[in-house]
């Protein structure tokens, strides 16, 4: 099937994707679940449940791995309708896109190590999701059934030749619930509350006279799911099914003190201030380059034109902005299994998830630079106004007759609404097969999946370019004396109205609609997986070292899979309009695992266990053949210690977005402050002088394309918003990372019910595909004079990187750039125990040390280590130590409760002169609290607070505006701090 020919319907390519399932094979093997339970009267331990560290059943705690579990309780305790809500607190996880995140999302997902959601493989039960989306292709966290999880698997490295190479961070794997009976009903409501008395952010707002709100209430969320099941045929079977819905409202920026304005800094950094867009003013502005330019703003008391005043010309753009989305979600499936023969059993899952959620940000508006001239017959221009504009010693007469003269003109829409981004994603899955025992020892499964996501997106209320250049290029009509737009006189656009910015107060609602019109993308994703496995155990056989009693367990298999997507825009002039992009990526793969203990039952060597694992790669159509493999040891001492260490060789091969997708021009967000975190070329101007003070030297400046005669005359982008040109690249190689982990695990015979595990890690990805951050191309060629990166800096004709669009940008296309190296600790600690009538205590400590975070831009590049630090080419804060501590207490009645405290570390502003206000984010603690009350034997109530203190997240004027996973939102980053204040929310639940 070729992308974009997706005109099957869907529900023709779900029963094809059934049928082709029955013929078909899958790489997995049957997992044995053991869980260690804890009675009312026994001594509390730490739970031991296998997990999938690997395709032959281990636990957490032999692995060869670090595997972090949560159950279905730590989900409860939280209050969880989102998953990535319950996920992203794990230190090993970084900011992923979610309901957080600004108007470039719609979907949810997990971001491991802080390596990219891509580098991170999302598994149900074993078996991988599809591409989220047409526009990201990291797994949708949104497809996983919340009310079916019964534990969640965090496998952190030396996992890519187990179950693919997107692996190169790591496996998240939810493990549903089988085999259930009776029914289940559960509601959930919470909402926001932020008590909004930052004394820092209240000062800014008064100081520079913006609105203050205050206490707020908001984010309202419902939750029902409902699980019913029961067993077939006198246990042969049994079939679960589920539904779900849930409804997230929405928490705007500017219902919180520490969002309602952008912070900048000015007196040297030692201040926060109020920021807004000057390149979409709420005043109309007019600038020119040169000799003879200027920069002036439409006084809106007299209509005459005054110098541009960045203090109060700007536009406050936090009006509008979500900072949780509204979402509904609805949610259905069932799984089944029956046995057909004693040695085999028919399986099936089904799943439907329809997703529809709402970005937004504030009104959109003509971009100053996207219109480059005025024309001077122009009926709405008063005669001063005419005078300044179309002084004659800059004016020209176009090849249609018409004098014009060389203005960029920005204004916002402020009689629109906000814009918004309104995404709907349908998306169904199917796996079926039979799997069974060929022999005693043998075991096989045969599968086959098919998943698709349908996919849409409506822009609404963004200002559309050309339409807005047709509506302000005015002329009186010689018939009616009335202003008219000249392509409705010519009769090229007869629906167009003038759109008077040229006078306060006189832009009409017919202006606003014709300027502003829908814009739809559509696409989708597709993907196809058949394989199939043999597994066994040879101990019976003998197959063995001749220092164990248990003997060899191997599986092998293959798999094929094809995963397209296809996302088709509709033509327009916005500037957040995405290029279309098609494309699809098929591998043949054969695997192996083996596991061999090689020592048992000896003195200092209870178990010394070897585990393999290979994997070969044939990406036929696009980056060849690949090997993945890797190779661990387990030493068991005895029952109370176990070392364990792994190495693993892994690749990823581009997806089809990283390939495929157009280049062409963008804009993106660059951290605004200072130490060349903006252009140095550029300043903003004195209203007194008119005249901008750069930040680097005349020399240093014409490194990258500033020409003697713009030196000190080149306009800054307020917002720090600079054009970019991105794309794919078809020419793009794998990605090579090497892995190994190292660990100690302490579970003491005279402690029972403590457990400890501390595990090193260290992933070392080469020829990492990505593009060269803006900021760092243009630093690098402004103070190092280095000819790449001066090869992807354009200025255009006014000297900038922003105003003339097509002209000005910086380059930022997907290539292999050089290597990114993590490592550090993480360590994991639990210990239960009995504490008298009051019943009995869980304690768990769950803790990420970063010791480095190193990228390299490119081959023999000086590295820059982002551990400790934020902002600039560092990005998300990247805290050097993390922590989760709970404590879980249970009655030996009918109450338990359940406390937690979260801790994000202190990062530093990356930089060689940090801006005093913002140099750093202090260490941010959140406590959590639950409680859990059984009103009956079949009936439970929970009640719980998030953020409990309402605890401030730190503050920070270069968080950015939510373009991507890396860039934050109001001031601060709520992807990895409580940004909305306490979360409130109660549950009841009801079993029959």
């Amino acid at each position: 099937m070729q992308p974009g020919s997706h005109d099957i319907t869907a529900r023709r390519l779900y029963l094809l994707g059934i049928l082709t399932a029955a013929c078909s094979v899958n790489s997995a093997v049957q997992e044995t679940a053991a869980q260690q339970a804890l009675g009312a009267n026994a001594e509390p331990v730490i739970e031991e449940i296998v997990v999938t560290g690997s395709r032959l059943a281990r636990t957490d705690l032999a692995s060869t791995s670090p595997i972090t579990v949560l159950g279905d309780e730590e989900i409860d305790s939280r209050g969880i309708s989102r998953i990535e809500d319950l996920v992203n607190t794990l230190p090993q996880a970084l900011a992923g896109q979610s309901a957080f995140s600004g108007i470039d999302a719609g979907i949810a997902t997990v971001n491991l190590r802080g390596l990219g959601a891509q580098r991170t493989l999302v598994l149900i039960d074993g078996k991988r999701l599809p591409f989220g989306s047409p526009t990201n292709v990291a797994a949708d966290l949104n497809q996983i059934p919340a009310q079916l999880i019964e534990q969640v698997e965090v496998l952190t490295g030396g996992a890519s030749a187990v179950y693919g190479a997107d692996a190169i961070a790591g496996v998240v794997n939810f493990r549903l619930k089988r085999d259930f009976q009776g029914l289940e009903a559960k509601l959930q409501g919470g909402f926001f509350h932020a008590d909004n008395r930052v004394g820092r952010a209240e000062r800014v707002l008064a100081a520079f006279a913006q609105p203050d709100p205050g206490s707020s209430t908001d984010g309202g969320s419902v939750d029902f799911n409902v699980v019913m099941g029961a067993n077939l045929d006198n246990g042969r079977g049994n079939i679960t099914a589920y539904f779900g819905y849930s409804h997230d409202a929405a928490v705007r920026w500017e219902d919180r003190d520490i969002s309602a304005c952008p912070f900048g800094t000015r007196n040297a950094g030692t201040e926060l201030t109020c920021r807004g867009s000057g390149s979409q003013p709420a005043l109309t502005r007019f600038t020119r380059s040169g000799a003879g330019g200027f920069n002036l703003s439409l006084d809106p008391d007299s209509n005459t034109l005054r110098p541009f005043d960045s203090a109060t010309d700007t536009f406050n753009f936090s009006r509008g902005n979500y900072f949780q989305r509204p979402r509904e979600r609805f949610a259905m499936g069932a799984s089944m299994h029956y046995a057909l023969h004693p040695r085999a059993e028919w399986f099936m899952d089904y799943s439907f998830v329809d997703n529809a959620t709402t970005a937004q940000i504030a009104p959109s508006g003509l971009i100053l630079g996207r219109t480059d001239s005025i024309n001077c017959d122009n009926s709405l221009l008063g005669a001063a106004q005419l005078a300044i504009l179309c002084d004659p010693a800059h004016t020209l007469v176009d090849s249609a007759g018409v004098t014009r003269a060389p203005v960029f003109i920005g204004r916002r829409n402020l009689e629109g609404e906000a814009r918004r981004n309104e995404y709907k994603l349908a998306s169904h899955r199917v796996v079926t097969g039979i799997r069974g025992e060929l022999f005693d020892d043998v075991r096989y499964e045969v599968f086959g999946q098919f998943a698709n996501v349908d996919y849409s997106e409506t822009l609404r209320h963004a200002v559309i370019t050309r339409k807005a250049a047709l509506a302000i290029d005015v002329v009186r009509d010689p018939a009616t004396g009335q202003p008219v737009c000249r392509s409705a006189l010519l009769g090229l656009e007869p629906d167009c109205v003038p759109w008077n910015i040229f006078q306060s107060g006189q832009v009409t609602r017919e202006a606003t609609r014709f300027i502003t019109e829908p814009n739809l993308r559509t696409g989708f994703t597709e993907q196809r997986v058949l394989g199939g496995s043999l597994s066994g155990d040879f101990t019976e056989r003998q197959i063995r070292s001749p220092l164990a009693d248990t003997g060899l367990k191997l599986v092998g298999g293959f798999e094929f899979r094809r995963d397209a997507l296809a996302l088709t825009p509709a033509p327009g002039g916005s500037v957040l309009v995405r290029e279309p992009v098609s494309g699809e990526v098929a591998v043949y793969e054969l695997f192996t695992e083996l596991q061999l203990p090689l020592i048992e039952g000896r003195p200092l060597a209870e178990e010394l266990l070897l585990h393999t694992a290979y994997r070969f790669s044939d990406y036929y159509d696009t980056s060849g053949t690949q090997d993945t493999w890797s190779a661990g040891l387990t030493w068991t001492i005895n029952a109370s210690a176990r070392l364990r260490a792994q190495v693993q060789r892994a690749t990823r091969s581009p997806n089809p977005i990283e390939l495929f997708s157009p280049q062409g021009d963008g804009a993106v967000i660059l951290s605004t402050g200072v130490n060349g975190l903006r252009d140095p070329c550029a300043g903003d101007f004195d209203p007194a002088t008119a005249t901008p003070e750069p930040a680097a030297s005349r020399e240093q400046c014409a490194r990258s394309g500033v020409t003697a005669n713009l030196y000190g005359q080149i306009l800054d982008s307020a917002t720090g918003e600079f054009n970019t040109v991105t794309g794919g690249n078809p020419k793009l190689n794998p990605e090579a990372s090497d892995t190994w982990t190292a660990g100690l695990v302490l579970t003491p015979e005279s402690l029972p019910g403590f457990t400890l595990a501390v595990d090193y890690f260290s992933i070392d990805v080469q020829d990492f595909v990505d593009t060269v951050p803006p900021e760092l191309a243009l630093n690098n060629c402004v103070y190092n004079n280095d000819p790449f990166f001066c090869g992807l800096v354009n200025r255009d004709q006014a000297g900038s990187l922003w105003l003339v669009q097509g002209e000005g940008f910086i380059r930022a296309t997907n290539i292999n750039t050089g290597r990114l190296a993590t490592t550090g600790f993480d360590i994991n600690a639990a210990y239960g125990f009995e504490f008298g009538r009051l019943g009995a205590l869980r304690l768990r400590y769950i803790a990420t040390r970063l010791n480095e975070f190193e990228e390299q831009s490119l081959p023999g590049a000086k590295p820059f280590d982002c551990a400790g630090f934020y902002g600039g080419a560092c990005g998300t804060p990247r805290p050097e130590y993390r922590h989760r501590l709970s404590l879980d207490w249970r009655s030996r009645h009918k109450l338990s409760a359940t406390f937690a405290w979260r801790l994000v570390g202190r990062v530093d502003q990356f930089g060689a002169r940090p801006s005093p206000v913002i140099a750093k984010l202090k260490a941010t603690s959140f406590f959590d609290l639950s409680l859990n009350y059984a009103l009956m034997d079949r009936l439970d109530l929970r009640l719980g607070i998030n953020n409990l203190l309402d605890q401030t997240p730190p503050l920070t004027s270069i968080a950015g505006f939510g373009g991507t996973e890396t860039s934050g939102r109001g001031n601060t980053f709520p992807q990895i701090y409580d940004a909305q204040g306490r979360f409130v929310f109660g549950m009841i639940q009801a079993s029959f």
